[in-house]
């Protein structure tokens, strides 16, 4: 090569550079944006809130979990040692994201393979005594003509009138603020039912969960809370209007807007059912009196369901604290219905009240244990509402 091309290859090779640099810097720059409007659109399309995030990660179990944090927190893995925590390695973790199989989980294992088991998707929030996947609440379906079809039913030994008491030191007043109604109101006990004996059938027009929630108004009322107990014949309104069971709760919405409407001090909201479960997961006895066990229901597909599920586990943890064993659970479902008209209140639950093998007597002692927590949340939700006013001042 001559000196002289030599001379302007060397020249040149500075300003080669120089392009090249700007050329990845504009590539770069060029990437960047790209991504964060990917991001950006896919958080808005896939809405990356925090429970989108949890229900992402409910298949990872949860020492996964804690070895993904001890990673970041190192005093973690201390605090895990000294608890007999044993955590997996990283290998695991990136098996459990990349397959989304939970060990502890074996429904992940087939979710996705068995056709129609996604009906039995859920969470269990808090299990109660003895209750594990195999707990699941369910619902039975049947035609509105059974629903409404009037059989034979006794209410011996459990239509007795609320025991009496000393008056209320605290009332509301006369106004209203606990509100009970029933989406599936025909909901039946078998034992009351004596010409019945399939448990897909325990229905009846007149002697029913509403029944149960009538009890549970009358034990608010003598602890000083107002109540408005709806016993509307949803069912009726299903077969007058060729409607299926699975319309039930757009029913029952019909209810609760009316309702709120006009009780504008409405606090708490409960929907009462009768689970489909059988008598030994159903029932618990507490100082030698058999009580018909309940599970609190939250719908996923509400979006503030975080709310209405912190209410549900402090209404959990209260009754087990009174009345242990009580409470089978909190349990979160994000398939069927999914939402229970609880996006109109965040204080909004679904009570599951015993089974099918249940008692109206049973079912009524739950409906005392109930009342005596409600009015607890109740007085002490009114505290905090005082003492915010206060400070406010």
């Amino acid at each position: 090569m001559s000196p002289l091309r030599r001379r302007k290859n060397q020249t040149n090779y500075p300003t080669f550079v120089i392009r090249r640099l700007m050329m990845l810097v504009m590539v770069g720059v060029v990437l960047f944006l790209f991504i964060t409007t990917a991001g950006s659109a896919l958080q808005s399309r896939m809405n990356l809130s925090s429970s989108w995030l949890k229900n992402w990660t409910t298949h990872i179990s949860m020492n996964t979990l804690i070895t993904a944090l001890s990673r970041e927190v190192p005093q973690m893995e201390t605090f895990n040692a000294s608890s007999g925590i044993s955590t997996p390695n990283v290998s695991t973790l990136l098996f459990e994201m990349i397959t989304s199989f939970n060990p502890t989980d074996p429904r992940s294992l087939i979710r996705g393979e068995v056709p129609g088991f996604t009906q039995f998707e859920g969470q269990i929030v808090v299990a109660g005594q003895g209750v594990n996947y195999t707990d699941f609440p369910m619902e039975s379906s049947a035609p509105p003509e059974l629903l409404v079809q009037d059989r034979e039913a006794v209410v011996d030994g459990s239509s007795g009138e609320p025991g009496q008491g000393n008056p209320p030191a605290l009332t509301t007043e006369g106004r209203k603020v606990v509100f009970v109604y029933h989406t599936h109101n025909t909901e039946s006990y078998l034992p009351q039912l004596p010409s019945e004996s399939k448990a897909d059938n325990a229905y009846h027009p007149e002697v029913n969960i509403t029944l149960v929630g009538q009890r549970l108004g009358q034990e608010l009322e003598r602890r000083g809370i107002g109540t408005y107990v709806d016993t509307t014949n949803i069912a009726q309104q299903l077969l007058d209007e060729g409607l299926d069971f699975a319309d039930s709760y757009s029913k029952s919405k019909e209810v609760v807007q009316e309702v709120m409407t006009q009780e504008e001090d409405i606090t708490f909201m409960f929907d009462l059912h009768r689970d489909s479960a059988r008598r030994d997961k159903t029932t618990v006895k507490i100082n030698d009196q058999d009580y018909a066990r309940t599970f609190f229901i939250i719908g996923a597909r509400n979006e503030n369901y975080e709310k209405n599920l912190a209410f549900a586990e402090e209404f959990h943890n209260k009754l087990e604290e009174a009345y242990p064993g009580l409470s089978r659970g909190v349990f979160l479902q994000a398939r069927g219905h999914g939402e229970y008209n609880q996006s109109h209140s965040e204080n909004n639950i679904l009570i599951e009240i015993g089974g099918v093998d249940n008692t109206l007597e049973e079912a009524y002692r739950t409906a005392e244990a109930l009342a005596d927590v409600i009015s607890d949340l109740y007085w002490d939700a009114e505290k905090v509402n005082a003492s915010s006013k206060e400070e406010g001042v």
